[in-house]
């Protein structure tokens, strides 16, 4: 599993979004569900943060 931090830019939302795609099936007890755990929470709060949705 790479080194995550917050994500503060559109590049690292669209690099964390395709990995989150890319390990998206894997089996619950494993790294990479793990870090697909992880991913979620990251692009959730960049979306919530810099997302607007209209009205």
């Amino acid at each position: 599993m790479s080194h995550y931090k917050v994500l503060k830019t559109e590049e690292e939302y669209n690099t964390a979004l395709d990995r989150t795609i890319h390990i998206f099936h894997s089996a619950p007890g494993t790294p990479d569900f793990d870090e697909l755990e992880l991913l979620l929470l990251l692009v959730k709060d960049y979306k919530e943060r810099h997302v607007l949705i209209p009205h």
